[in-house]
Parts: structure tokens; sequence; C-alpha cells
């Protein structure tokens, strides 16, 4: 959902009041819960081989758009 659901969670977050978030770290890929740039479209994957890229929801985003999202989501729970 495009950082739709993530910024909702962030929002959530603090309307009840958290005054800190853990989201993920860089070498938690195998656990599939790292935040790194991703693939923006088919032309960033290797040929023939299949990812879900970041436009899968048929919005183009930047490949660190989820780097930057996390970033300002935290910036909004410091405030």
């Amino acid at each position: 959902m495009h950082g739709d659901f993530m910024w909702q969670q962030f929002a959530g977050a603090k309307l009840a009041g958290v005054q800190s978030l853990y989201v993920a770290m860089f070498d938690e890929a195998n656990e599939a819960t790292s935040i790194f740039k991703c693939a923006e479209d088919s032309s960033m994957i290797p040929a023939g081989k299949y990812f879900l890229t970041l436009d899968a929801d048929g919005v183009h985003v930047s490949s660190d758009f989820y780097l930057r999202l996390v970033n300002d989501g935290g910036k909004m729970i410091k405030e």
C-alpha cells in the first residue's frame, strides 16, 4: 500500500503516546524484518527472475522510499 499502512502504524503509536519504536536492522534480511533499498520496478531485477518490486501495488516510489518513511516516522514520534 505504498507506505500507507506503515504510516498508519506510526500515527497510531504517536496517538498512543509511544516515545520510541523499533523497526528493523539492516542485518536481518534473512528474517524478513530489515528495511533497505529495493527494486523500484522490473527494470531493476535480473532478467528471467521474479522479485516483488516496489511498484507492485501500481504506485511508483523510489528505491529508498521505506528508509525515508521510517526516518520521517521516527521524527514524528520524537516531536
